[in-house]
């Protein structure tokens, strides 16, 4: 794990310090809004596994979203950028609304291909602190002893993971995997560290409009 964070923070800097011709405005039209629309289910399982080891364990408690994206008008190589907010609804084990803004990066039709990679940082903030990101200390059958209660709160750090592609008939409308994560980032919103936040995998599209 400490290799991979090695090997991605090198990458970051020779991308964000490579010379000033490979930042380039790109002019992107910005009448180019997209709807956004998602469903996903809690895994009570962290990020990492879910995006490098496919694990999942999930409980009832489910998302429906709606936003809206925006490309930016500017790139740095093969890297495109966007902002997208969204509105999420949460039913089953949990009943709350929940509001998102961030922006995106996003290496946009890999070698000519339809499949795009995305990832997106910025803020959630929800209608009331969600239950299922709190854990009383314990044993649990699922995950073993909780030595520390985790008590959440209800503004997070907010980040997505995605997978997506184009429809084969045409080029405005994709259809996506997202990992839809709020998160305290080790004790910076919510401590003591353990971490407090929740994950969605979910499954949407997105089109221009």
């Amino acid at each position: 794990m400490k290799s991979n964070f090695i090997t991605i923070s090198i990458l970051l800097v020779s991308f964000l310090f490579s010379p000033s011709h490979m930042l380039q405005s790109v002019a992107l039209p910005k009448e180019n809004w997209s709807l956004v629309l998602y469903g996903g289910i809690f895994t009570t399982t962290d990020l990492i596994p879910i995006v490098f080891r496919q694990k999942t364990d999930y409980r009832e408690s489910y998302i429906g979203t709606i936003g809206v994206s925006r490309p930016l008008d500017y790139r740095i190589r093969w890297f495109d950028f966007f902002w997208e907010t969204n509105v999420t609804k949460h039913f089953g084990e949990m009943n709350h609304g929940e509001t998102n803004a961030f922006y995106i990066v996003k290496i946009n039709r890999v070698f000519d291909s339809p499949i795009s990679f995305s990832l997106g940082e910025g803020m959630s903030l929800a209608t009331e602190n969600p239950k299922l990101e709190n854990k009383a200390k314990g044993f649990y059958f699922d995950s073993g002893i909780q030595r520390d209660a985790i008590q959440s709160r209800a503004l997070l750090n907010y980040m997505m993971v995605e997978v997506s592609s184009y429809l084969p008939f045409e080029r405005k409308t994709e259809i996506f995997i997202r990992v839809h994560h709020r998160s305290g980032i080790f004790g910076l919103y919510c401590p003591p560290d353990p971490n407090c936040g929740s994950n969605f995998v979910s499954y949407g599209f997105r089109t221009m409009f």
